[in-house]
This record gives structure tokens, sequence and C-alpha cells, in this order.
């Protein structure tokens, strides 16, 4: 029930998805069957990327106006920032996720140039790195267990596990047509990808 999915993270209990669209500026609490448990909208043009901070509380990115947005889960907004980029407007942020337990943010920049820009939790930013290892970015996930990243590629079509540098480590070829989303569950058992394309959330076993 989602238009043009582009963003992807589990609730903190695991049992539902949160989603994001870019075609309309909302933000969508799935089931696992994709029925919408919740939505509301987020202020702001081209809503690309969503992390789960805590059980209350999400961040997302907008592609065109450059900025994280901080918001709860009834969408009310907390704060935002700025984000100082060049570039065409349409390859701008991408995607976000959150180490909850050093408490900083991890954010890509789709293209020209390519990036992994870091934040602090007051949205204070921290480094950038430039990603020479694909075409694009179009997703990140942070993991808890091995303190890695792991980076989707549209273009591309594969995954690059990194260092929190963005320095690649692994790569995984995956055929899913336009890839903007991507998530564990806790345990790392289940890997799950959304597609803008085909609208659809693929699930793949993880071992």
């Amino acid at each position: 029930p989602v238009s043009e999915p582009s963003g992807l993270d589990l609730s903190s209990d695991e049992k539902s998805f949160w989603v994001v669209s870019d075609q309309n500026s909302t933000v969508y609490l799935l089931d696992n069957q994709g029925k919408i448990l919740k939505k509301f909208k987020v202020n702001g043009e081209d809503l690309e990327g969503i992390t789960v901070i805590d059980d209350s509380t999400l961040a997302v990115v907008l592609e065109i106006t450059r900025e994280v947005v901080v918001i709860d889960t009834s969408g009310n907004e907390i704060k935002r920032a700025f984000i100082d980029l060049s570039g065409e407007f349409n390859s701008g942020l991408e995607g976000i996720t959150y180490d909850s337990d050093k408490k900083i943010f991890y954010v890509i920049n789709e293209k020209k140039p390519r990036l992994l820009i870091t934040f602090d939790q007051n949205l204070v930013e921290q480094r950038r790195d430039t990603l020479n290892f694909s075409k694009d970015v179009s997703g990140i996930y942070f993991d808890s267990t091995d303190k890695v990243l792991w980076i989707l590629s549209d273009e591309s079509q594969r995954i690059v596990k990194t260092d929190l540098s963005g320095n690649p480590l692994e790569e995984f070829k995956i055929k899913v047509a336009q890839p903007e989303g991507i998530t564990f569950n806790k345990a790392r058992t289940k890997l799950y990808l959304i597609s803008d394309k085909t609208e659809k959330l693929y699930v793949f076993d993880f071992k």
C-alpha cells in the first residue's frame, strides 16, 4: 500500500516495519503482511530514509531539502538540521541509521558526491567520508553486533559491508530492482530489502 517506498527499519519490538514514501512525504508503520497500522506526514519534500532511535523516536532524511528530521512515532517534530551539500537536488540524502550505544547517526548522500556523513545525537556533523565502491548509495544499516555498516547500492545492485568510515570489507550482489531500504533483525538471521520500483519487501535468510 506504500507508493515508491524508499526507506526501511524494523520497529523496536521487531513486529512491524517503518517505511517512508518519497512520493507523498508520508511515514508508514506496516505489519509483516504489509497492512498499514499507522501513517503520518512529515513536513518536507522527498522522504528517502528512516531509522528507529528508540521506542518512541524516529529520524528521517529529506533528499531535496538536505535535512535530517527527528520525530516521535506520532509524527510530531522534535528537531531538524540542514546539511550543506552541493550537487543535483535528486542525488541527495538517501539513507540514515543510528548507533544507539554511542548515539551517532550515519547518513548517506546518493552521488555527486557519494558520502557517508556522521552526526552526534544533537545532529552536529562530526565527519564526512567519500564512498568509492559503487555507482551510487541508496540505503544504510548500522550493525550493532559487529559495529559495521551495511550500505546498499541501487545502480550497482549490491550490498557492501563497510567499517564505520565507509571502507569496504565485503560485498554481496543482489537481484532486486531499485532497492532503496535495508535492515536486519536483531539476531541477524533475516535481511530485509525494500524496492522503490516494485513496491515490494524482500526477505532473505542471512547466515
